[in-house]
């Protein structure tokens, strides 16, 4: 869809685009044309499809989709349009659904326009149990988000967003998206990210909760070492023996430290 198609089907609608919500349209075909392209073939779920921008492109006989979408208007607008294609609505919160309840389940790759405000944590849900059948995702994020999704020891975006995806997916960056690309036009820049799922997972399924306790500890006060923030949980002389063990530095911040030695760490201290 373009600028003027995205905007008439608001007005009859009735709807003003919410920014508290996101609600930024995207009305660059190409972009929606790359972000298909990068799905595979099989089952896909789309997130927040919203007027269709993607969906159109993402739908075949070959790509059978799952869109949910938590707005009705917009859920009805969708099942309108694309009657007779291989496409399934769903009208429900992405943050709270069952994946086990949609209807397409499971599935093999995921695709979205993600709203600013709830990126992170739909990322996150991808880790989940009921999303292990996903191998791709592909997904519009905040520039700086995404960002933080791909990044490596020693940068400052590095941090509990990229260890909480590392033991499941690796990312690259597909394109860059301008304001002038959505409608209304964001005050950001945006990624489009894909997430390609490990063939081994990084972190066994159940040392996941140990790992990310010990990442949320870790980086809880950013300027700390390590030292200091894993005493400040569980007693100075325990979290030396646990670094002694793990063979890390003490004087080091979480910043500094590879993956594999959280993933250590919840070893020793599971």
């Amino acid at each position: 869809m373009n600028a003027v198609e995205v905007r008439r089907a608001l007005d009859e609608l009735g709807m003003v685009p919410n920014r508290a919500l996101g609600q930024n349209f995207l009305v660059n075909e190409s972009i929606a044309v790359r972000i298909a392209g990068a799905c595979p073939a099989g089952s896909v779920l789309e997130i927040g499809p919203g007027l269709g921008s993607l969906t159109e492109f993402l739908v075949s006989p070959e790509r059978p989709v799952t869109a949910v979408e938590v707005s009705r208007l917009m859920a009805a607008r969708l099942e309108r349009i694309f009657e007779g294609k291989p496409l399934r609505v769903v009208t429900d919160d992405f943050l709270e659904v069952d994946p086990a309840s949609l209807p397409g389940a499971p599935f093999d790759a995921l695709a979205a326009n993600l709203p600013y405000g709830i990126s992170s944590p739909a990322l996150f849900r991808l880790a989940e149990p009921g999303f292990g059948s996903i191998r791709t995702a592909v997904v519009m994020l905040q520039a700086e988000l995404a960002a933080r999704v791909a990044a490596g020891p020693g940068s400052k975006e590095y941090g509990r967003l990229a260890l909480g995806l590392w033991p499941f997916f690796e990312a690259s960056a597909l394109l860059d998206a301008e304001p002038g690309d959505f409608l209304p036009e964001p005050a950001v820049r945006s990624r489009v990210l894909v997430l390609r799922r490990r063939e081994a997972q990084l972190v066994p399924s159940a040392l996941v909760p140990a790992f990310g306790r010990i990442v949320a500890v870790s980086f809880s006060r950013r300027r700390k070492t390590i030292l200091n923030n894993l005493a400040a949980a569980m007693g100075r002389e325990e979290a030396a023996t646990l670094l002694g063990l793990a063979g890390i530095d003490s004087g080091l911040r979480a910043e500094q430290l590879p993956p594999e030695c959280f993933r250590r760490m919840a070893e020793l201290g599971a």
